[in-house]
């Protein structure tokens, strides 16, 4: 146990916010793979020191390199569970959460052993599902402390919160945002999953149900709130049941930097049909809301159909069928008097015999990468493991190949992955590929500007995923690059400016310019792409000019897409470049756009905090 006492300095610790036994399962993506004589080495070695030489793959998106990283000291922080609160033992939330994983990770190996020996369905008990739903909401949670505003009373995002807060930090004695995160999360891991229900169950009946609770939150989250964090974990224990999602054959799920409690899927606007959860390269944990269950039939009416968006709600899903040990369900005047009485059997003893068979769904091919999609847009900015090069592969295609408005940005940190993953040397088949002929049949420096060939050759290499080689690889890198370093520089876009939202807002460059008006656009964007430092080389013949201005072009599409007003002011009055938004009439019209965008924006942050509050609870229970 660490302990500080007196004034000796505990010593820092490398805490994982992903636990090692998931990160093992996706060792098998040697870059390098090590001979059977070094892996013995290194066996005997950890064994010795104490310190594993396992390692994973990891590519990082902030700076394009794909790299063996020891499990050891990748995904996690020093000392970010480290509570100076509690002098007597500062990792003591560090030693919680590893009780909690090994139960954890004993129930998930279970899962897989039933799974791999080819068993439809896999048997829990109450406590191993209450120790995987706790395990889940950990999950989630541990990933806002990479989120400084979470629990910032002056983010703007955060006006419901505000004067709760507030009166919470000083009712705990709390000091700053991270004192918030680290009490809910010692309250999690020190409370039993019943007594964290019942808290919640008593909070809801407190504020008389759901719907004057709601509206207590659309008002304001009264400052005097108990428990937010109860609240929090029992509405998604309420409102979701546990899925087990396998892989497609030959697929794998991918693991990152924000893969664990995704939200997935909306349903009237409202967010939160799936949260996502990988626990293996084969084996994903999916808390599904319960307004997605065979027996509500959301999806058998048009009305439902339309008012769920979502890549995954078509997945077949069955609930797990619940063997009470000692409770027998009774018909009761009112679902209120049905719900009290399981909630009661729940608090006893007897309630932990409970079992609980659930039945795996195999994914197909495309569920499979639409499932990676959803992980692989959400990185911001952080890192991606994988196990199989050719699933990763696969993947990335799928990825870069989707027209899903909300993903264009994330292609500009991955498309450097597909290059670095395809062969050095291409077969290239032109009939296959008429953008390739038509490059190569009018290429002319002298015939063409150069904005025009750096265009074609742009979109030669990023278009068409199946000819992405190294060539791909230092377009990409050198695109990539200048983004991060201008996002770096920039105010983030409004959202109401963003294709996330509204794809009307999505601009698009020019395919051609004279050569006139070519010049004046690298004499303006070249200079920027310069100063940022993105070709460390610098271009050294013909093709490495070409690359380079390739680069620019990317640079310029993503400033189009995310920053038009900051890219009208680089370039001279008299170059266009960018087309018009479709619709786009008169100057009134932008006015009420823009004003009605920001009313939309506003109640749709409000939408998405009840959503997180609220999950779509329905009448289902599971845990």
């Amino acid at each position: 146990m660490s302990t500080s006492t007196g004034n000796t300095k505990p010593k820092d610790q490398y805490q994982h916010y992903i636990p090692r036994f998931i990160l093992r399962c996706f060792q098998d993506a040697q870059i390098q793979q090590r001979s059977k004589k070094q892996s013995q080495k290194d066996y005997y070695q950890a064994r010795k020191t104490g310190v594993s030489n396992d390692t994973i793959a990891v590519y990082d998106l902030k700076t394009q390199v794909l790299e063996q990283r020891p499990i050891a000291r990748t995904y996690g922080v020093i000392n970010i569970y480290r509570d100076e609160q509690n002098p007597a033992n500062v990792n003591h939330l560090e030693e919680a959460l590893a009780k909690l994983e090994n139960s954890a990770a004993r129930s998930i190996r279970e899962i897989q052993k039933a799974i791999e020996g080819g068993k439809g369905e896999v048997k829990l008990l109450r406590r191993e599902l209450e120790t995987i739903r706790k395990f889940l909401y950990i999950m989630h949670y541990r990933r806002a402390f990479q989120i400084p505003s979470y629990f910032d009373e002056n983010d703007p995002d955060n006006v419901l919160m505000r004067d709760f807060y507030k009166t919470f930090r000083e009712r705990h004695n709390l000091e700053g945002d991270a004192g918030v995160w680290l009490w809910g999360l010692k309250y999690i891991l020190n409370t039993p999953h019943h007594k964290i229900v019942e808290t919640g169950e008593r909070l809801r009946d407190q504020y008389g149900g759901l719907s004057n609770m709601l509206k207590m939150l659309q008002e304001g989250v009264d400052p005097q709130f108990e428990n937010f964090h109860a609240l929090d974990y029992y509405l998604e224990a309420d409102a979701t049941f546990l899925a087990i999602w396998i892989a497609a054959k030959g697929q794998q799920f991918v693991v990152g930097t924000n893969s664990f409690g995704l939200f997935e899927g909306c349903f009237m606007g409202i967010p939160g049909l799936h949260y996502l959860h990988v626990v293996s390269p084969t084996i994903a944990l999916v808390l599904r809301s319960n307004r997605l269950s065979p027996e509500v039939g959301l999806l058998q009416s048009k009305k439902g159909r339309q008012a769920t968006v979502s890549l995954l709600a078509h997945v077949p899903t069955a609930r797990p069928l619940n063997t009470y040990a000692s409770f027998h369900p009774q018909r009761y005047p009112t679902m209120q008097l049905a719900r009290a009485a399981l909630e009661a059997y729940r608090r006893t003893s007897a309630a932990e015999k409970d079992t609980y068979t659930f039945f795996p769904s195999k994914l197909t091919i495309e569920q499979t990468q639409d499932f990676n999609l959803v992980l692989l847009s959400h990185l911001d900015m952080g890192s991606v493991t994988f196990a199989s090069a050719g699933a990763m592969r696969a993947s990335l295609k799928h990825q870069l190949q989707s027209t899903l408005p909300y993903i264009q940005e994330s292609k500009y940190f991955l498309r450097p992955l597909l290059g670095l993953l395809s062969p050095d040397t291409v077969k290239l088949h032109i009939d296959d590929h008429p953008d390739l002929l038509a490059f190569l049949t009018t290429f002319n420096p002298s015939m063409v500007s150069a904005y025009d060939n750096a265009y074609m050759f742009y979109h030669l290499y990023t278009d068409h995923v199946d000819i992405y080689n190294r060539t791909s690889v230092e377009i990409h890198t050198m695109t990539a690059r200048a983004i991060i370093k201008m996002k770096a520089l920039l105010p983030a876009s409004p959202t109401i400016e963003r294709h996330i939202y509204f794809p009307s807002y999505n601009r698009q460059i020019v395919p051609t310019l004279t050569s006139a008006d070519s010049t004046l656009f690298f004499n303006s964007i070249r200079c920027v792409v310069d100063i940022l430092h993105v070709n460390t080389s610098g271009p050294t013949d013909d093709e490495d000019v070409l690359k380079y201005y390739a680069a620019i072009i990317g640079f310029t599409h993503w400033l189009a897409e995310n920053h038009p007003s900051f890219l009208d002011d680089l370039l001279p009055d008299s170059l266009t470049i960018m087309s018009k938004p479709p619709g786009h009439r008169t100057r009134l019209v932008q006015v009420i756009k823009t004003v009605f965008f920001a009313i939309y924006r506003f109640f749709l942050s409000i939408i998405g905090f009840i959503a997180r509050l609220f999950c779509l609870g329905t009448l289902f229970n599971t845990a």
